[in-house]
């Protein structure tokens, strides 16, 4: 048994000799034995498929780490402050923040709760190791619904390229109406078919008040709202921070992005064909940032702050973290590798400019204390 055998048993067995996209990314990425999430590999970093901004340097997480410290503050959540993160990956990114408040902000460490959801056994193996050197109470869920069941916190809720990982619907317009792209067999391997569109989709596009020109394609993320609603069952009062790759419904659904949002990353090659590696490779699609908040203000989250990942690092203080320095060598100085690593998180062209940061507050005075917010309150 593997991937491929799963999939195709699951097209055999439905009437239309198909699956829907959205199924066949969810096989590919979350399957419990097969899955590219679930699997024993590496993800991030060298060895892995793709970088990320917390697997860049550790002055992501000590950024981070500050801006948190900031929220805990204004929002009145000392003294006993929670931090918890989605879909942590490795834990580096954690254990960089945990390392910057022991250092900056000891007696706000020493009080603080620490929890991860993580649905990947093998990462939440690595978490563990990584935050063993941190004496903090740590708690793990393996999902957000299981988690918002038992707990209700007040603190930060974090998660960074979360969203971006969710299965999705593609849709395509055409002039007889939207048609979906459905999954079925071709050779060894899997190919896409236009199809009917399933019926929880045909409602969303129903509601959807934009203009799409004929033969645009659009991926569409269902569990969006449901993400929100668990969120804010978790969140009693806070702030909820989501950094991922993304746009407004504006940017996304605009004619130059005709072909979608959908991409592949394997062994750090970027590319569009979701059936070349299946369970082998991420498959990732552009966050709808204005869905985000649209199902969040629904569930009492409000925005605070939307901005791209370059002015929100730059209004949280890392350029004050840049080193002076008199060193040469650029392969031995770690001076010159932090400050590298600062223009690499907020090159408009790299990672500065292709992430988005969405703030949200619940519950709390929002106004006051957040050196991050761009020209004031938000109206």
């Amino acid at each position: 048994m593997n991937l491929y055998t799963v999939i195709r048993e699951e097209i055999a067995s439905r009437p239309e000799r198909a699956i829907p996209f959205s199924r066949y990314m969810e096989l590919a990425l979350y399957h419990p034995v097969y899955g590219y999430y679930m699997s024993d590999k590496p993800k991030v970093g060298k060895s892995g498929d793709f970088y990320t901004s917390a697997s860049v340097h550790p002055v992501f997480g000590e950024t981070l780490a500050d801006a948190a410290a900031e929220m805990w503050r204004a929002g009145g959540l000392l003294p006993a402050p929670v931090l918890v993160e989605i879909g942590g990956g490795t834990g580096a990114l954690c254990r960089h923040i945990l390392d910057r408040l022991q250092m900056a902000e000891p007696d706000l460490y020493r009080s603080l709760t620490v929890m991860l959801i993580e649905a990947s056994p093998y990462h939440r193996r690595l978490q563990e190791e990584a935050l063993q050197a941190h004496d903090v109470p740590k708690l793990w869920f393996a999902s957000l619904a299981e988690a918002a069941e038992h707990q209700r916190i007040d603190g930060v809720i974090l998660s960074n390229e979360w969203l971006d990982a969710f299965p999705v619907h593609v849709v395509e317009r055409s002039g007889a109406g939207w048609r979906e792209i459905w999954v079925t067999e071709k050779g060894d391997g899997f190919a896409e078919q236009r199809g009917e569109v399933t019926p929880r989709l045909a409602e969303y596009l129903q509601a959807l008040k934009r203009d799409v020109p004929n033969g645009m394609r659009l991926e569409v993320n269902l569990e969006l709202e449901q993400a929100a609603t668990d969120v804010s069952r978790l969140l009693n009062r806070g702030y909820v921070v989501t950094i991922d790759y993304g746009d407004t419904e504006e940017e996304l659904y605009h004619p130059s992005r005709k072909n979608g949002t959908l991409m592949c990353y394997y062994r750090h090659q970027a590319h569009e064909d979701p059936f070349a590696h299946p369970g082998e490779e991420d498959i990732t699609a552009h966050v709808n940032f204005s869905a985000w908040k649209r199902y969040g203000e629904r569930q009492g989250l409000r925005e605070v702050a939307y901005m791209r990942q370059d002015k929100f690092l730059m209004n949280c203080g890392l350029l004050q973290k840049a080193v002076a320095h008199n060193d040469r060598d650029p392969f031995t100085s770690i001076a010159m590798k932090r400050n590298r690593a600062i223009l690499q998180l907020i090159d408009p062209a790299g990672l500065g400019g292709r992430f988005r940061v969405m703030v949200q507050a619940k519950e709390v005075d929002a106004k006051a204390g957040l050196r991050f917010l761009e020209n004031g309150f938000p109206s």
